[in-house]
């Protein structure tokens, strides 16, 4: 959980006329208000202190360029103190990371000359993390050459759940134009030779003053503040990113984030009318975001406040370009009272647990404080999903696709699916089957994947007599898939065919609307090509899916169903080997209903389905106790009476089953009084059971029982199943 502080265009030092919050129309001889300087250090010293009430220190602290104004020293020197102002919460050196502006540049030096940033490097490579410099860190074309390798320039700062890579754009500003064959030294040597040198001392020195006007306007006019990323820093970059990201951004579970002073892309309407206005090569920097997959810039330069998303794409001539989608934050340079100073990011908000192919972040605008005046700032900002959705739009009439290696990754950008006032068309795809075993990471409740797997395999069981007890058969989806004939082993056959379906309702159930069905109404499978075999996709089609709590089960049914598949099609015409492809989910009624997803009550009631034996070996080790006898109990009973997620766990058909076997083994000979009480405990505890199946009537999330029929309930359950408990160690004790 890593917050990081993002500041710009600072502009330390003299202040120029545009830092100052007032317009003297007057002419008075002293400053009248504040200058932008002053308003930063108030908000910053308010920021540290909030911070520290929060117990929340920063990270890191990222500064995007323009320290100072127009490369002037005491801009330089002011830029240590004012960090200090955050106290305690500043991080060390290490962890802060600042980019050069074209205002750290000393215009009078060329690219690649070692002193052109010579203010700024004294500022900042006494521990600071930075870019690499042309000229200093790497060389260029005619460069001069670099002394000792990457000297002391630090461009990537990892922490835990981020990665921050400092990008220099200021290298080639101030350059000199070249492109002339006008001897410009020549023409000003000429220019007013005569009046600086003859005449009184009064007009010689006028004479002088007018030349060395001439001469910097002359410079002015073939000099330009051009935005350029050198194409040998990205290369040299792109090498150390090898090892700091050596996976590909689906795979990795932290936040990238890219640090330059120029903009990406326009962030506001106003108009510069200027040379140079964006960088020279913006679609080589943006095919480097593009490529290192980075889902965060952050820029300044502008002086605009701007958050938003930016869609990174290969210039290319077709229309089908892969795009990227990343997360775009201008801080601003005019600092002012009440309006954005900076921000602060987290890159892991609300302690949620970091997804590959899906990290999230949420920022805050810190605003402007007056004199004695503190900051209110809070931290619960809504988090924003910084996974690539294959489309996406917040039109609440268009469906969602949401596309990921992972369900992991999936899941999470469904979880920012805003479904609540109206349900959605939503169609969701999952590349790695495999990746559906396993619940998703922040999936609400205490569950774990043997409750995933148990589910999954009660919903599909062919037979179910606890889905027939519990929910009287209308939802199981295998007895309605596995019936005779075996639908997904006749469509399996069908392939490659297109009528390689399986339908789980029928006409006449469809046409009723009264009538209750399942969910998933059909299953496709598809057949492609895929070296050095054939892979089989299955497609799930839902009239109504839950997002939050059934996606996960419906997926890894799905992934359960392929199985299936791949089975059955062994013996078709595919070209082998046969592999497992995408599963892909098509809800025409994407809700979140926060219905938790139901097996048959309790452990007894899954038990009649997932292992018939069960009831005759616990009945047995009652009739004869082992070491274990105990402990096969308590298990099989622990769950019976508690409360899940405000519902009382109520077993059904188990406990009937488990009634009806150990009264067969007290038949089998003269049973001991001991096992004949644990019978009639048994016996009393299913009717409590069914009793209080009676008294609190339909369970749901949306609608549980009250909390006085909870607890009256859940105790009385409870209580039952103690009492067969107490009986089990008798038995037990009794067998010595």
């Amino acid at each position: 959980m890593s917050l990081i502080l993002h500041l710009s265009d600072l502009h330390l030092g003299s202040p120029s006329p545009l830092q100052y919050d007032y317009t003297d129309k007057f002419g008075l001889r002293e400053a009248a208000g504040d200058t932008g300087t002053d308003h930063l250090e108030r908000t910053l010293s308010a920021l540290g202190k909030r911070l520290t009430e929060l117990a929340r220190p920063l990270d890191a602290v990222v500064v995007s360029g323009d320290l100072t104004n127009a490369n002037k020293p005491d801009g330089y020197e002011a830029f240590g103190n004012l960090l200090d102002l955050l106290g305690d919460v500043l991080p060390p050196h290490v962890q802060i990371i600042v980019t050069p502006g074209n205002h750290d540049a000393d215009w009078t030096r060329q690219p690649g000359d070692t002193r052109k940033f010579k203010g700024f490097l004294s500022a900042v490579r006494g521990g600071y993390c930075s870019p690499l410099m042309l000229g200093i860190d790497y060389a260029t074309g005619s460069a001069k050459a670099p002394r000792g390798g990457y000297r002391k320039a630090k461009p990537i700062l990892e922490l835990p759940d981020a990665v921050i890579v400092a990008i220099s754009s200021a290298d080639y500003c101030g350059v000199e134009e070249r492109r002339t064959k006008t001897d410009w030294k020549a023409v000003l040597a000429s220019y007013l030779a005569d009046e600086r040198t003859t005449g009184t001392a009064v007009e010689r020195e006028a004479a002088e003053n007018k030349w060395k006007r001439a001469e910097e306007d002359v410079r002015r006019l073939r000099v330009a503040d051009m935005a350029r990323v050198d194409a040998g820093q990205l290369v040299e970059l792109g090498r150390l990113l090898d090892t700091a990201m050596p996976t590909a951004a689906e795979e990795d579970e932290r936040v990238r984030i890219a640090v330059l002073h120029h903009p990406i892309g326009p962030i506001s309407q106003e108009e510069e009318v200027k040379p140079f206005e964006s960088l020279t090569n913006l679609a080589a920097v943006r095919n480097f975001l593009l490529q290192r997959g980075f889902h965060l810039v952050l820029h300044g330069h502008k002086h605009n406040s701007y958050v938003g998303w930016d869609w990174l794409a290969e210039p290319a001539d077709e229309v089908a370009t892969a795009q990227w989608r990343t997360f775009v934050i201008c801080s601003p340079g005019r600092f002012r009272r009440g309006e954005t100073v900076c921000r602060l990011i987290d890159t892991r908000p609300g302690q949620e647990i970091p997804v590959a192919g899906a990290p999230r972040f949420s920022f805050v605008n810190v605003k402007g404080v007056g004199p004695d005046q503190g900051t209110g700032v809070s931290l619960d900002a809504p988090a924003i999903s910084l996974a690539q959705p294959f489309v996406r739009s917040d039109n609440p009439a268009a469906p969602w696709v949401v596309r990921a290696r992972t369900a992991n990754a999936a899941y999470q950008q469904l979880r920012d699916l805003q479904v609540h006032e109206r349900p959605r068309q939503v169609i969701s795809i999952v590349e790695c089957p495999e990746s559906t075993e396993t619940l998703p990471s922040n999936y609400p409740g205490d569950w774990d994947e043997k409750w995933l797997a148990n589910l999954v395999e009660w919903w599909q069981h062919p037979r179910p007599e606890a889905v027939r007890a519990y929910l009287g058969s209308k939802y199981n989806h295998g007895e309605r898939l596995y019936r005779d004939p075996d639908a997904i082993a006749t469509a399996a056959r069908a392939l490659p065919s297109s009528k390689a379906i399986a339908l789980l309702i029928t006409p006449q159930e469809a046409a009723d609307p009264n009538r209750e069905y399942p969910a998933l109404t059909a299953v496709q499978l598809q057949s492609r090509s895929d070296d050095p075999g054939t892979r089989i996709d299955v497609l799930g089609i839902f009239r109504k899916q839950d997002l939050e709590r059934w996606w996960p089960v419906n997926m890894a049914e799905l992934k359960h169903i392929q199985s299936k598949a791949l089975e059955a099609a062994a013996d078709t015409e595919l070209a082998k080997p046969l592999m497992a492809g995408r599963l892909v989910a098509i809800t025409s009624n994407g809700v979140k209903e926060n219905v938790l997803p139901q097996i048959a009550g309790t452990a007894l009631d899954r038990a009649v389905d997932l292992d018939p034996g069960y009831m005759q070996r616990l009945a047995y080790l009652a009739r004869q106790p082992q070491s274990d006898t105990e402990e096969e109990w308590r298990e099989a009973l622990d769950d019976v009476g508690r409360v899940s997620e405000g519902l009382v766990l109520v077993p059904s058909i188990g406990i009937e089953r488990l009634s009806e076997a150990v009264e067969i083994v007290r038949t089998l000979d003269k049973p001991s009084a001991k096992l004949t009480t644990l019978c009639k405990r048994v016996a009393e505890l299913a009717e409590q059971a069914q009793a209080a199946r009676d008294g609190l009537g339909a369970q749901s999330l949306e609608s549980p029982p009250s909390a006085q029929k909870r607890t009256y309930w859940s105790k009385a359950v409870r209580k039952d199943a103690e009492a067969v408990m107490s009986s089990i160690r008798a038995c037990a004790k009794a067998a010595g």
